[in-house]
């Protein structure tokens, strides 16, 4: 395992889904759990970052547990809080919603970064902050961009590369669906 923090994202309204997607079923685990057992496998401390409805069922489960920086403000805010939380100086994020992932793609992520400047996958339509590595010293920038009710994660990206605490990673067209998210009941799917 690796010095770093694996964050799993879970705070999301899940609003477009019409329930809560961190309790959706993939493999016949919930899909936060099929998450967290990737980022287990790779960094030496996981929290889930989240919101308080989840911290019953989750926390409860006796999984590190904080609440989102700031509610409402997207995925940015669980970025924040788990920046804050670290003990360690890079955190590798992952979005519940994105159950194609695997532990090799996010372990090469790892391999790529270091504890001075993150690395993050770039697709077609843009970045994919959702899942990559942030070094703790973008955790000015980030607050800065949440305490202007910002929830931009494309912007937090393209401020880490002018500072050069982050670089990105070009998605091969092979990789495309391992960022496929679960937005809408329809795209829940066996994989």
């Amino acid at each position: 395992m690796r010095p770093c923090t694996g964050a799993l994202l879970c705070g999301g309204a899940s609003s477009r889904m019409g329930r809560d997607k961190c309790f959706l079923m993939a493999r016949g685990i919930p899909l936060w759990r099929l998450q967290l057992e990737k980022l287990r496998g790779l960094c030496r401390e996981v929290i889930v970052c989240g919101k308080p409805s989840q911290q019953g069922a989750i926390g409860g489960s006796g999984e590190r547990f904080e609440m989102d920086a700031a509610s409402g403000l997207g995925p940015l805010s669980g970025i924040v809080r788990a920046l804050e939380c670290s003990r360690f100086r890079r955190v590798l994020a992952l979005a519940v919603d994105m159950p194609r992932m695997t532990e090799t793609y996010l372990s090469r992520l790892l391999d790529l970064s270091s504890d001075e400047c993150g690395v993050v996958a770039e697709g077609e339509s843009g970045f994919e902050g959702l899942c990559a590595v942030y070094p703790v010293a973008i955790l000015p920038l980030a607050r800065e961009l949440l305490a202007d009710r910002s929830r931009s994660l494309q912007r937090l990206v393209v401020l880490g590369r002018e500072c050069g605490l982050l670089h990105s990673l070009p998605v091969l067209a092979q990789e495309r669906g391992l960022f496929v998210n679960w937005n809408y009941p329809g795209d829940i799917q066996d994989f």
